[in-house]
């Protein structure tokens, strides 16, 4: 069995090995960024340390295309954000067990509101919508009794105006369970694919990659889960683009050159989201998730309130889990984010049985 003081020995050998071997470096592109933003509500409870923590809401396959569970055979989700403002988003996940594997899928519209369109010299045109879609298939596979795996096929759309642009891309993702169910690991390379048309409709160019590792760890003698999970791998240098980390800059006044330290702690956090959750029973649970790198970069350095936490709750009542997650992004820029699951099995089986 693993204990918590070798968990904790494994846990910090992974977050100071993680930035020795990613592949950093590699500036990522934006194109469709609202993929950053989570699919579940699940997700947006645990702050980006969902990927290793399966709890039964088949949208987080759009988070690790690996989970395999059979109580999200003919599950199916639906959930709200409300982001800021006017901007919205709405996701509808359904999953099926077949032969072949666990198959699964889901549809994310994201909805920016509506603009007035004017000439140059100001006079109104008319109004137009802004809007992304995400349209996603996953397959999921056993290789063994304790690991998984499976990849996700997606397509993304995005509407501004009467311009467009597409892409292509796949998710892959690796799980594993331990043998007493207490410890869980995830590890996921998401968006290996391109945006094939822009706005122009002429440049081609890749999606923002993602490398990404977690760790799940549930105690024997308490109902808590911890999660951590190390996030943009791939990049190293998460800081380069925030104004309040410059003092790391050091710049040559001969050439000019620009240079940051190769390791500092503060890159270092960025990478990592930290969760707990606190599980009595199936039917209940409270969470709550801290991003490190959310507080570095929106927090007012006056004022930084609960910037960086989210918190949610999941119940389960009759045929329906009910969730809620509330995610503070800004000091002004608190996001809720509704969702309902059900099995569809249940209500089939019941209905046999009348």
């Amino acid at each position: 069995m693993l204990t918590f003081e070798l968990y904790m020995r494994h846990l910090l050998f992974f977050m100071f090995l993680m930035p020795i071997v990613a592949t950093a470096q590699v500036p990522a592109s934006q194109v469709f960024s609202f993929q950053d933003l989570p699919v579940s509500v699940i997700s947006a409870a645990l702050s980006g340390t969902q990927i290793s923590q399966s709890r039964g809401d088949v949208a987080q396959l759009a988070d690790n295309p690996a989970f395999l569970d059979s109580s999200m055979h003919q599950n199916a989700s639906l959930s709200y954000l409300n982001y800021v403002s006017t901007i919205n988003q709405a996701t509808l996940a359904y999953g099926h067990m077949d032969s072949i594997g666990f198959i699964s899928g889901y549809l994310r519209y994201f909805d920016y509101g509506t603009f007035i369109e004017r000439d140059a010299s100001g006079v109104e045109l008319g109004k137009f919508k802004v809007a992304d879609y995400e349209l996603g298939v996953s397959l999921t596979r056993p290789y063994n009794d304790r690991i998984s795996y499976g990849v996700t096929f997606k397509n993304l759309f995005s509407a501004v105006q009467r311009t467009h642009a597409y892409g292509l891309g796949f998710d892959f993702g690796g799980y594993y369970v331990s043998k007493d169910q207490n410890f869980r690991a995830g590890v996921t390379l998401d968006n290996v694919g391109l945006q094939l048309i822009d706005y122009t409709g002429t440049n081609v160019q890749s999606l923002p990659v993602s490398l990404n590792m977690g760790i799940a760890k549930k105690f024997d003698k308490a109902p808590l889960i911890l999660g951590f999970q190390y996030s943009d791998l791939q990049r190293w240098d998460l800081a380069a683009t925030d104004l309040n980390a410059q003092q790391d800059v050091k710049v040559d006044q001969l050439t000019g050159e620009v240079t940051r330290p190769k390791f500092t702690m503060d890159n270092f956090l960025r990478h990592l989201n930290a969760s707990v959750s606190f599980v009595p029973s199936e039917k209940f649970s409270l969470m709550a998730g801290y991003s490190f790198r959310r507080r570095l970069e929106l927090a007012s350095p006056t004022r930084p309130a609960l910037v960086g936490f989210s918190f949610g709750a999941n119940i389960k009542v009759k045929r329906f889990s009910l969730m809620y997650a509330i995610t503070s992004y800004h000091i002004n820029g608190t996001s809720n984010h509704l969702g309902i699951t059900t099995n569809l099995n249940e209500w089939y089986s019941s209905r046999t049985k009348s």
